[in-house]
């Protein structure tokens, strides 16, 4: 008695039917293999592509915008007396006083006063707006200063000898003095700026037109006596005339004009908040009479909008 078989056997694939399965498979593969290779080629194409876009560039920050703050700092300031106070004296005395007739070398000019000279402390507040192209930037700014102590003083002066006038008997000798105060107060300066920048440094120059404000005195005291000379009378005298002239003139609140130069250089904190630390020159040819220079060294904050 033969064996029996157990399980379940695939049957063979034979004749037409096998040639067309193997040839299914056969056409699969292929495009399988196709469809890889193409995928792959797209990715090294695009690989290639990226590679060859330019690199992100930081441009820096931006120095344009409006911008506000405010500074703190100290000076060295000068004010030259001394030609307020001989046209003083030429105004009183008219031209009436001589040394020497002959050479005509008026009394005034004997006149000496030392420059008063101050160191400011002060404060106050700037605005502006500026335009960068490229590393150069451009702008405007006002500036307002108040100063708080050291800025002015007085000079005073004597004649040291008594200026001899010599008449027929007799002989004048004349005598003068004169005090000479100057404060400036404030000023308000508005400027150019042209500047470089450096990543987050910019170094400036800046100028332009000041206004200042500030107090003037000229007190001016002139007298003589009469000696006798005349050597026919009996006895010698010596009159005392008192004071020819004895003026004082006060002027409060006078305006000047003139200039502003300076140069500075600013720091970007953040990109909306700098500091800055700048020297100024002011330049007043004329306030209430007396010219002035100030050298200012001051540092100072701000925000740009």
């Amino acid at each position: 008695m033969a064996p029996i078989e157990t399980g379940f056997r695939r049957p063979a694939l034979t004749g037409e039917a096998g040639m067309t399965a193997r040839s299914t498979l056969t056409t699969a593969a292929a495009v399988l293999a196709a469809t890889l290779a193409m995928t792959a080629a797209g990715r090294a194409a695009d690989m290639a592509l990226r590679g060859s876009l330019p690199a992100y560039e930081d441009t820096g920050p931006n120095w344009t915008g409006v911008y506000g703050g405010v500074h703190g700092g100290i000076g060295s300031m000068t004010a030259d007396t001394q030609a307020m106070a001989r046209r003083e004296a030429e105004r009183l005395l008219n031209g009436l006083y001589y040394l020497n007739p002959t050479s005509g070398t008026a009394a005034p000019e004997f006149i000496n006063v030392d420059p008063v000279r101050g160191t400011p402390v002060m404060f106050g507040v700037f605005a502006g707006y500026q335009a960068q192209f490229e590393d150069a930037v451009i702008g405007f700014e006002v500036d307002y200063s108040r100063v708080a102590r050291g800025g002015g003083g007085s000079r005073s002066w004597t004649q040291p000898f008594a200026v001899l006038y010599t008449q027929t008997g007799f002989t004048d000798a004349f005598s003068q003095s004169t005090t000479v105060r100057a404060t400036l107060t404030d000023y308000f300066t508005a400027r150019l700026r042209a500047g470089w920048a450096y990543g987050r440094v910019m170094p400036y120059l800046t100028g332009g037109l000041a206004i200042a404000r500030g107090n003037t005195s000229v007190s001016y005291q002139a007298g003589y006596e009469r000696i006798d000379t005349d050597a026919t009378d009996a006895v010698d005298w010596t009159q005392a005339y008192g004071d020819v002239v004895n003026s004082t003139r006060t002027s409060n609140g006078v305006i000047g004009f003139g200039f502003a130069l300076g140069t500075g250089v600013e720091a970007l904190i953040t990109n909306n908040i700098f500091a800055r630390a700048e020297y100024q020159y002011l330049r007043i040819p004329s306030l209430g009479g007396v010219p002035v220079t100030l050298h200012a060294v001051r540092a100072g904050v701000g925000i740009k909008y």
